[in-house]
């Protein structure tokens, strides 16, 4: 795959690793691509949205619209929302409901990114859901469509592809009378790669069965308990994942000595249920089911961009470790991976033939992968694909971010770090004044960056990240950073609600997961 600095819009993407299938590879992966489309020939449709309107970037201004069409998904709307400002330029748009003013002058005059243009909608209707918010805004849909007809073009860049994204993109076409692209994937491709159930389904057919933990699907009360339960009896502990969740946020594990305590299906799957309900997980099936790993000696993420095939193959940035805490893997931050690496290599190039595949379907855009190595020592260690998160995410926003402000994240290493919730919270002003001194300097190329609004915004915590000589470096500065916000706010991590089994009991807590 390709190495080197490329640009694609507003994007630096630098790749790490040259890794090419073999021709043998190849050809299966083109026949794999041939019948995934023969089973689903609209996978890759966009002619409803127009003829002007298609996947790609140009040198146009970009509409920045961290947006998301599902209600459960990981994350405070108001922290995504503002992380679109770290992906914008000199004339971008960027579209949020609740702008933090500091925020956007932190982006603009301490980090140098660039005079964007918030777009704040006047609707208050479907909550979170940005681009139909926009839809609904005749005043902010006319203002975008007249910057792109001067710009004789625009670009539109979401958090992740959905079809009220595409939706906006053709509602400014038709408006401007100029092209739009969409630094995306086609909306049902989009929601295909995201779900968990569709991404195992593929990846055992591209790698084989071996490449993830053992996994099926439900799609009834009933089925959800016969499966929990045969997993259970050869397994410690079983996951259940709600397919298009991002992260951990429709995470559920359970351990298998108290699945097995019911003695019937019956009481098992009306415990199941109760739980459920209590999670707020009203229509659930389909369900993924696994093994919840143990023996867990890393999670790796690797780092992708899907070009146009035209314009070479998939591009791959980086592999990452990250950090995650509580019993569903709640992701609380990252760092360039310090695996050896044969491992490494090994992660780019079964990683290559997914992106691969996924650009013989029609993808463009942001991707990536994740994956857990399990075992007692990394050299014998089974390489497991978990999750695909086809779009921007807290890994890949932050090493842009660095491209952006140092050139090259290689040559400046860093540790993020994110869901930090101090006990009566901090408006971001607070956080910017406390942390004055730490503060990024482009000179030294070196220092802290705050990434997020402060608590009182989000409602939630914040996210930040430590820009290094060395990871090491990163980390402790980091960790020293954090300490002090610890003894003035009583910092702490906090992760979603983990219900525990009982037989002839329900769940000792009702609260719905945090976050």
């Amino acid at each position: 795959m390709a190495e080197g600095p490329h640009r694609f819009g507003p994007h630096p993407i630098i790749g790490r690793f040259a890794c090419s299938p073999s021709p043998g590879e190849r050809a299966e992966i083109e026949a794999l691509a041939a019948e995934i489309r023969r089973a689903d020939p609209g996978l890759d449709a966009t002619e409803v949205f127009g003829a002007g309107v298609t996947t790609g970037l140009a040198d146009w201004p970009t509409l920045h619209i961290h947006t998301v069409d599902k209600p459960l998904q990981g994350g405070s709307p108001v922290m995504r929302e503002h992380r679109a400002l770290l992906l914008a330029r000199d004339d971008d748009m960027a579209v949020i409901a609740r702008p933090s003013s500091d925020f956007v002058r932190y982006c603009r005059d301490d980090l140098g990114l660039g005079r964007v243009e918030v777009l704040v909608p006047s609707s208050w209707r479907h909550r979170g859901r940005l681009a139909v918010r926009v839809l609904q805004d005749e005043t902010l849909c006319r203002r975008v469509a007249r910057l792109a007809g001067i710009a004789g073009g625009l670009n539109v860049v979401p958090y992740q592809a959905t079809g009220g994204v595409w939706a906006l993109a053709s509602r400014i076409h038709r408006l401007a009378g100029v092209p739009v692209h969409v630094g995306a994937p086609p909306p049902n491709l989009a929601a295909a790669v995201n779900n968990k159930i569709w991404f195992s389904t593929w990846v055992a057919r591209l790698l084989g069965n071996r490449a993830l933990p053992p996994t099926t699907s439900a799609s009834s009360w009933a089925h959800l308990a016969d499966r929990v339960r045969r997993l259970a009896h050869r397994n410690g502990r079983v996951g259940i994942k709600l397919p298009s969740a991002a992260g951990s946020a429709g995470n559920l594990v359970l351990d298998s000595k108290e699945i097995l305590a019911f003695t019937s299906l019956r009481d098992l799957r009306a415990h199941l249920r109760e739980i459920f309900l209590g999670l707020g997980w009203t229509e659930p099936f389909p369900t993924l089911v696994s093994v919840w790993e143990d023996s867990v000696l890393r999670s790796p993420s690797l780092q992708g961009w899907i070009p146009h095939p035209d314009e070479g193959p998939p591009i791959l940035e980086g592999v990452f470790d990250q950090s995650v805490t509580g019993p569903t893997g709640r992701f609380v931050g990252c760092a360039p991976t310090s695996l050896p690496k044969g491992i490494q290599d090994r992660i780019a190039a079964e990683g290559a033939r997914i992106l691969l595949l996924f650009q013989h379907l029609g993808w463009y855009g942001r991707c990536s992968l994740d994956t857990i190595l399990i075992g007692d020592a990394f050299d014998s260690a089974d390489l497991h694909w978990v999750e695909c998160n086809g779009r921007w995410g807290g890994t890949s926003i932050p090493m842009t971010l660095v491209n952006r402000l140092t050139g090259n994240w290689a040559h400046r290493p860093f540790v993020t770090v994110g869901g930090l919730f101090p006990e009566g919270g901090q408006h971001f002003g607070e956080l910017l004044r406390d942390a004055r001194s730490r503060l990024f300097d482009r000179d030294v190329g070196r220092g802290l960056v705050l990434l997020s609004p402060g608590p009182r915004e989000t409602g939630t915590g914040f996210m930040a990240l430590w820009i290094g000589g060395s990871i090491e470096e990163a980390r402790v500065e980091l960790a020293r950073y954090l300490n002090d916000v610890n003894r003035r706010q009583r910092l702490h991590p906090r992760g979603p609600f983990q219900p525990r089994l009982h037989p002839r009991r329900g769940p000792r807590d009702r609260r719905s997961p945090a976050g």
